[in-house]
């Protein structure tokens, strides 16, 4: 029988953000190589990769999107505590409850709208312009990142109101 732990880190949850980011990872590694082969090409025989810029383009946006449940998952983001440097412990769990349900439902949204985004591109068999890579497989790569910030979101939120800490 699994029994519920507040560390999202160590839940299924944290170790698929921990697979997305790897991945992320892999598709830099990737446009890195092509971004290399593209100025070694342009530099010694005066040709470069057709479409470098393309799949720069789209690999940055898919690796950005594979990097963010992590982020969220390891506190990652950015905290101004310029005005909550000496607030209360219950004024900064509270902020910090807040922050998750306003970050939950935005991933949701978010995911929601690129969804319809994405459906959109595909209809209208929207392409990039050199390579014609049709451009609504990034949209799959964003909505299921952000789908996955969205349930990482609820399930803090559900460690903190079944007795965890808000970490």
């Amino acid at each position: 029988m699994t029994v519920f732990s507040a560390d999202i880190q160590r839940s299924f949850l944290g170790r698929l953000s921990k697979i997305f980011a790897l991945t992320g990872g892999f598709v830099m590694l990737g446009i890195a190589a092509v971004t290399v082969a593209s100025i070694i090409g342009r530099t010694t025989v005066g040709q470069s990769i057709e479409g470098d810029y393309e799949i720069t383009e789209m690999g940055l946006a898919m690796a950005v999107f594979l990097f963010l449940p992590v982020c969220y998952v390891r506190n990652g983001h950015v905290i101004v505590d310029l005005f909550t440097a000496h607030c209360k412990k219950s004024t900064l769990r509270t902020l910090d409850i807040t922050a998750d349900i306003v970050f939950t439902v935005t991933a949701f949204v978010f995911a929601y709208q690129m969804s319809l985004s994405g459906l959109e591109a595909k209809d209208y068999l929207e392409q990039s312009m050199l390579l014609e890579l049709p451009t609504w497989w990034t949209f799959i790569v964003g909505v299921t990142s952000m789908t996955l910030c969205g349930l990482c979101g609820l399930y803090k939120l559900f460690a903190v109101f079944l007795g965890g800490a808000n970490e």
